[in-house]
């Protein structure tokens, strides 16, 4: 038990689950009747207005009403002529009744949708043109709608022109509109404030649908950032963000799939693709990021938060999130991070959930897939006749007499393949199941008004897995309202829930997903899983924990692993008149885990073909029933004050806030061995094992933040945290961390202004911050004293537990200092349809913990000195994306490529000591890349005994008497003659790193109604060593890959040691082993380079003219794939590109094949 006050503000009172819950659904009740009550005063508004007007025009009209009223009108000045008079005085009018008295004799109507009212043409008046003839019979009434291209929503106000004229018209509430156009060959002009203006040649339609997509160059985009928002231009950190509409696009069933590839900076690896399994999301190579979700923070840069614990790290919070409900997701890659302080030295993932839109009628959105899953790359393993082929042969290359494996006649039989006995059997299609289904359905609401804004969703995602009775199931729930209750004080909330199963078969070991992969390589292809293929008796196959027999819940037991977790967050704004806000947020998060396993007895068989009798021979004797839970209460606190003013040209923002962090963490395991296989209880006299534990921890930080800006030209921004951690001493547990950035958009200088045609943006961007790292420190390690249990002692002939010293203090020990310096520059061109942003980065970690090993301590202490700050190293990198926007007519595309470039670099360490120059030379990592690679280089394969016979050089260390025909020359680096380490050099790059260099790219296209979307991702400078079941020929005893066991140097006659010998690309069989070909070489290693096509999706909107009539404002139909091909160099090999197990022992990512909707109503 372990329990720290480290002398932060203290609250005492510790509220029950229970009454957390009751406070915080009292709120929700609150809300949400603020919210339908303000839903319905909506619809029912009618203030009353006073109007006394004589001979004004409909402009000065519009201002009246507007001025008394919260009401806003939209309309096309071609509509509402200044010619147009109007004498009016009304009391105590109706908005109705106001626009009836002005309009009775004008050609105008109106409409009216909450608080904005659409003015166009009287449907009951001829049109007639300026000149006052009649249209001509050319004259064509095209009619059509105008929505979002993002959330279809319609767009109200927007300008319907024909190209070349004044006739024009405006979109009423929801976004139809109606126009009288010269002829049918017109083309139309679509103009709405913040949206690409559209030309749509009618080209003989009468009816016209048009998406508008978001101009974001005119927006002034809003950019979410630590703590608060910025608009883009004004954004002086290395910081990317990607919007909803780019997530949604790829039917992942975890965040980070959503992700890959769509930002630079950012990495995104599927090391283990099992379902429910998240990829790994790196920023700039650094590690695990900090994720923030809705300003809460998780995870993180130490291994010591909870939420780094089992089952409930940061990166599975972020990859178990619906992406249906995530409107931004933002990336801190530099000195913008230093606001979270200790946690964030590995960058930070801002994640922004939808909220609801004000004035807006509520709008339901249903999305649903169902698709089909198969592996993309697995090794085919050997079959029947490929391995009896192979151990004969290795047999013969090892000296022993082949015919003892087996004889020429059973051979031949075996590579007939056709009496009962010698057909043999392939795992592969045993264990591993082809077009698995994956479906997800998510249903949501989400709309407001002027006082309430409201969220809401549910959704459900289902994976089975490849194999058998192995499966995830995810439900999550999200709830976001926002209140203004008085003029300036608005309160709000964010509650999600989610609750994850998973369910494996109770395989022996840890790991049901590794066991069912792994025994693929461990049967043989030659024995069956059933004694004499007798499906009622499962056979003793030698290593049997790993028959497929067994890979039953019904038969081995079950492993299910429940997570539940509730997230409350609350929030109360107050806003001052004069520009200054104050922010209180209180967060609530309870995770409950639970693990329930049972492992069942079973036997196994052998047959007895003499007595034709069945006979056990092993299995499980003693069943296992086991189960953990683990309960998470983490509880933030934050209090945040900001203030905004504009002096003239001077701009300046001020942000200041204190957060707290605590969590309770309970961790409770028992074990039992059951007397029978159908007891679901654990029995209390057969328990073996129990396991209890509590913990809690504490953290609290202040941070400050200013931004300066000079007439949008010139900008600066200070931040700062003042960060405490539990795990310190005294004296040592708060750290400072500043960061500053400074940005100059040369495109706003006068000197400039001849180039503006061209270029419509460019800034220069520079920052430097810091942020601490805590590192090589645990609980309790600033302490002495001692640990039970570990020391003993014999007295008197009788053995006594005792207790042994603590390693000496740490109290010397401090943050790691992580500086991170960035240039950047931003670049638009051509209106803005050319973009470009690019970084150049410099990571440095001063402070590394490290021991002295100068000082030396008695070896009767029985302990080394503490750890101190001695080491540093770093990364250095650079980052770019290029995207081009633009529109032919009614096609809309978009292409995008993005590349990022990060090493990692060792500075220096404590007084590195070497025993010689070459060992220096080897093992030194003073001012040198990380990860290298060394081994040996291959120059060539024998091609003969007499060319082993003939060899000057020691080449295998035993005169080359272990060599065969095809085994490796390697280089002798030294000239010696004879290969060992001092002939080891350079030959690659790291494995199980992320790539050092990483791509990215997307093609959009969209045309009359028709979309399609391809996302791309690709590394490079990252290496695969072939080893294990990939390597050795019959490794364990069991199976290998084909091309193994066939593309190898082998004698024509395994069965004549003089017959002539066949090349191959693999060295000659041995069993086992590869013989003197096992040195690490770069035959073995493969520096891996890839690009896929991660995701494609094609789709269709249907009319909106058709769905109208069935009360549906969209139906979007697609197709979407991914991972449907892969371009790289280890395609031979069998595995997937971005794997890191150096035996492919791993659950590959899947190819899908997904048919989905998306309905709005």
């Amino acid at each position: 038990m372990n329990k720290k006050d480290i002398s932060f503000p203290k609250w005492e009172e510790k509220l029950s689950i229970k009454k957390y819950i009751i406070i915080f659904m009292r709120v929700f009740f609150i809300l949400i009747t603020l919210g339908l009550g303000s839903v319905f005063a909506n619809e029912s508004y009618s203030q009353k207005l006073n109007i006394d007007l004589k001979e004004a025009s409909l402009t000065v009209l519009f201002e009246e009403i507007q001025n008394k009223s919260e009401y806003v009108f939209f309309y096309s000045d071609d509509i509402v002529k200044d010619d147009y008079k109007i004498s009016l005085k009304v009391e105590e009018a109706t908005i109705n009744k106001v626009l009836e008295e002005a309009f009775k004799n004008l050609p105008l109507s109106y409409k009216i949708g909450g608080r904005q009212i659409v003015v166009k043409k009287s449907e009951n008046v001829v049109s007639v043109s300026q000149s006052g003839i009649i249209k001509t019979p050319q004259e064509v009434e095209i009619t059509g709608t105008v929505v979002s291209a993002t959330d279809q929503m319609p767009l109200m106000g927007a300008s319907i022109v024909e190209k070349g004229t004044d006739n024009g018209t405006v979109t009423d509430f929801d976004g139809n509109f109606s126009i009288t156009v010269s002829s049918a060959d017109a083309t139309l002009e679509i103009i709405y404030l913040g949206f690409i203006t559209q030309e749509i040649p009618l080209e003989g339609r009468v009816e016209v649908n048009v998406a508008l997509k978001e101009d974001f160059s005119q927006l002034d985009e809003v950019v979410v950032v630590g703590y608060g928002t910025q608009k883009k231009v004004e954004v002086t950190g290395a910081v990317s963000e990607v919007k909803s509409e780019a997530l949604v696009r790829t039917a992942s069933t975890t965040t980070a799939g959503a992700l890959a590839g769509k930002m630079q900076g950012v990495s995104v690896r599927a090391k283990d693709a099992r379902p429910g399994r998240g990829a790994s999301v790196e920023i700039r190579n650094l590690g695990n990021p900090l994720y923030v979700i809705d300003g809460i923070p998780y995870g993180g840069a130490t291994g010591t938060d909870w939420v780094q614990s089992q089952n409930v790290s940061g990166n599975d919070i972020f990859n178990s999130l619906n992406i249906e409900d995530i409107e931004s997701i933002t990336i801190l890659k530099d000195a913008s991070a230093a606001v979270y302080g200790i946690r964030a030295s590995n960058g930070v993932v801002l994640v922004t959930t939808k909220k609801g839109s004000g004035t807006k009628k509520a709008r339901i959105n249903v999305n649903g897939y169902y698709g089909w899953q198969n592996f993309t790359r697995f090794p085919k393993l050997a079959n029947a006749a490929q391995y009896t082929r192979g151990l004969v042969e290795a047999a013969q290359n090892s000296g022993q007499d082949p015919t003892s494996v087996y004889t020429p006649e059973e051979l031949a039989k075996w590579q007939a393949g056709t009496e009962p006995g010698y057909q043999g059997y392939d795992y592969y299609d045993m264990i591993i199941r082809k077009n698995i289904p994956q479906s997800h359905i998510n249903a949501s609401v989400t709309g407001g008004s002027e006082i309430v804004n409201y969220y809401m969703s549910l959704a459900n995602t289902k994976q089975d897995a490849m194999m058998e009775d192995f499966s995830y199931d995810r439900t999550n729930i999200q709830v976001n309202l926002e209140a203004k209750i008085l003029e300036r004080l608005s309160l709000g909330t964010q509650i999600s829930a989610r609750q994850e199963k998973t369910e494996d078969v109770g395989l022996p070991g840890g790991d049901g997903y590794f066991s069912a992969i792994l025994a693929m390589f461990k049967n043989i292809p030659t024995v069956g899983p059933y004694a004499n293929d007798n499906t009622d008796y499962i056979n003793n196959t030698g290593d049997y924990g790993y028959n497929p027999a067994l890979f039953h819940r019904d038969i081995a037991g079950y492993k299910d692993n429940l997570n539940r977790n509730i997230n409350i967050n609350m929030y109360a704004k107050y806003s001052f008149d004069f520009g200054l806000n104050v922010k209180g947020t209180a967060s609530y998060n309870y995770t409950n885990n639970k693990f329930d396993g049972f492992q069942y007895t079973y036997d196994v068989y052998s047959y007895n073909e003499a007595s034709d009798s069945y006979n056990r021979t092993g299995g499980s004797d003693s069943g296992w029933r086991y189960q953990t839970e683990r309960e998470v209460v983490a509880k933030f606190y934050q209090l945040q004050v900001d203030y905004a003013k504009e002096i003239g040209d001077h701009s300046f923002s001020v942000m200041g806030a204190y957060e707290r962090s605590d969590y309770d963490k309970n961790y409770l395991q028992m074990g039992t061995n059951p007397s029978n296989n159908y007891s679901s209880l654990l029995e209390f006299d057969k328990m073996n094992s129990f396991y209890d534990y509590w913990e809690y921890e504490a953290r609290a930080g202040y941070i400050g933040k200013i931004n300066y800006n000079y007439k949008k030209k010139y900008f600066l921004e200070l931040l700062g945290r003042y960060d405490g951690s539990y795990l310190y001493p005294p004296g040592h547990r708060w750290g400072f961390f500043p960061g500053a950035s400074a940005g100059w958009r040369i495109s706003e200088e006068p000197f400039f202004e001849k180039f503006s045609g061209v270029v419509n943006e460019l800034k220069l961007r520079a920052s430097m911050g810091q942020t601490g790292i805590e590192q090589g420190i645990g609980l309790w390690d600033y302490l002495g004293g001692y640990t039970w249990g570990s020391g003993s002692a014999v007295l008197d002939d009788t053995y006594y537990t005792g207790v042994i010293p603590r390693n000496l203090p740490v109290d010397n020990l401090t943050w790691v200092k992580n500086t991170n310096s960035n240039i950047g520059i931003d670049v638009s061109l051509f209106d803005n349809k050319l973009s470009f942003t690019g970084d150049v980065f410099w990571v440095r970690r001063t402070g590394v913990p490290a021991s002295r090993y100068d000082v030396l301590l008695p070896n009767e202490v029985g302990y080394s000195l503490p750890n101190e700050n001695l080491g540093e190293n770093g990364y250095n990198g650079a980052e770019a994306i290029l995207t081009y926007k633009n529109n032919i007519g009614e096609l809309n595309y978009t292409i995008s490529g993005n590349f990022t470039y990060s090493r990692y670099r060792n500075i220096s360490s404590y007084k590195p000591r070497f025993g010689n120059s070459y060992n220096e030379y080897t093992n030194s990592s003073e001012d040198r890349w990380g990860g290298i690679w060394w081994g040996y280089q291959v120059v060539g394969r024998f091609q003969s005994q007499e060319d082993i016979n003939n060899h000057a050089v020691n080449n295998d260390g035993h005169n080359n008497t272990t060599q065969l025909p095809g085994d490796f020359i390697y280089k002798d680096v030294n000239g010696d003659g004879v290969i060992n380490n001092m002939d080891v050099r350079p030959i690659g790059y790291p494995t199980g790193w992320s790539p050092m260099m990483s791509f990215g790219g997307n093609i959009g296209l969209d045309y009359k109604g028709f979309d399609l979307n391809i996302d791309f991702t690709g590394g490079a400078m990252q290496s695969w060593f072939q080893n294990y079941e990939l390597r050795n020929p019959f490794h364990g005893g069991g199976n290998s890959p084909a091309y193994l066991l066939t593309d190898r140097w082998h004698r024509k006659d395994p069965y004549d040691p003089n017959s002539e010998w066949v090349a191959g690309y693999y060295p000659a069989l041995r069993k086992g082993n590869v013989g003197p070909n096992d040195r690490n070489s770069d035959f073995w290693l493969h520096n891996v380079r890839y690009l896929r096509v991660r995701n494609l999706e094609f789709g269709y909107t249907l009319p909106s003219s058709f769905t109208k009539k069935l009360k549906i404002q969209k139906i979007r139909l697609y197709v979407s794939g991914s991972n449907l091909i892969s371009f790289d160099n280890v395609k031979q090999f069998e595995i997937d590109p971005e794997i890191e197990a150096n035996a492919a022992v791993v659950y590959p990512q899947q190819r899908t094949i997904l048919t989905g909707f998306n309905l709005t109503f």
